[in-house]
């Protein structure tokens, strides 16, 4: 199911699953203690809300949805309504420019496959919380679970697959900060200022948000190793040139995938 036929699946799928009469039953349920499912008959009701909605209207919907995310029908709609994201994340291994090698993914199914699998694991972490952006703590999460594990096979350029994530990031007003310090540290890299390795660790916690303690624990690394070696780089970002600022939250653009966490 390569070149996007998973994600199809999973649409077709949906339109069976998510307003089935099971689905509205417990649809109900979760919709007598969340404010934001009020008015809605189904969980693909919800979903198509998640979808055409404000990011702040959508985050709520789908906030909600999350809570109950330990029940799989739940779960499966959250999926559902981060798809497109999702497909635009597999896009950018399957359908850009930087191919993963044979060694790394066999096809575009593969990673496809990939991408499901890490952000269902994601959703399960996530189940019963309220993270402010949903969408978002699901979806970067996921992206960087899936380019460390790229980075840790030597299999893609590290700068170049930086580069891109910059590339990738939806302008905002309100994370200038978070615009700054990733072309910051793109610009220290490519002047060889500073590691890949490093560029990482401050790309992934201070700019995707990932905290020390995750990114430890998706590298199989102590905390303190963590923290100490972002104490470092920012020290060499700052002597590359880059002046810090207050931190700010990071939010993307999109109904869908606006969230965060």
């Amino acid at each position: 199911m390569g070149d996007g036929r998973l994600f199809e699946a999973l649409d077709a799928e949906w339109a069976v699953v998510g307003a089935s009469p099971q689905a509205q039953v417990a649809f109900g349920r979760w919709a007598m203690v969340e404010p934001a499912l009020a008015g809605m008959a189904s969980p693909a009701e919800a979903v198509r809300s998640c979808r055409a909605a404000t990011p702040a209207a959508a985050a709520a919907v789908l906030g909600a949805l999350l809570r109950h995310a330990g029940e799989p029908l739940a779960a499966r709609a959250v999926l559902q309504a981060v798809v497109p994201a999702l497909r635009k994340l597999a896009g950018r291994r399957v359908g850009g420019s930087r191919q993963p090698t044979r060694q790394a993914w066999e096809a575009g199914e593969d990673f496809e496959a990939d991408v499901v699998e890490v952000a269902l694991r994601r959703i399960g972490a996530l189940a019963g919380t309220s993270p402010t952006w949903p969408a978002q703590a699901i979806c970067e999460s996921t992206w960087i679970t899936l380019r460390a594990a790229l980075v840790r096979s030597s299999r893609w350029g590290t700068f170049e697959s930086l580069n891109d994530e910059v590339a990738n990031l939806v302008a905002s007003p309100a994370r200038p900060g978070a615009e700054a310090l990733a072309l910051a540290v793109v610009d220290a890299v490519g002047a060889q200022r500073l590691a890949v390795d490093d560029a990482r660790v401050i790309y992934a916690t201070r700019v995707l948000g990932h905290s020390p303690a995750e990114l430890a624990s998706a590298q199989g690394r102590a905390v303190r190793a963590v923290r100490a070696q972002r104490v470092r780089a920012e020290r060499r970002l700052v002597d590359a040139g880059w002046a810090p600022r207050p931190p700010v939250s990071c939010r993307l653009g999109g109904a869908a995938g606006a969230a965060g966490g």
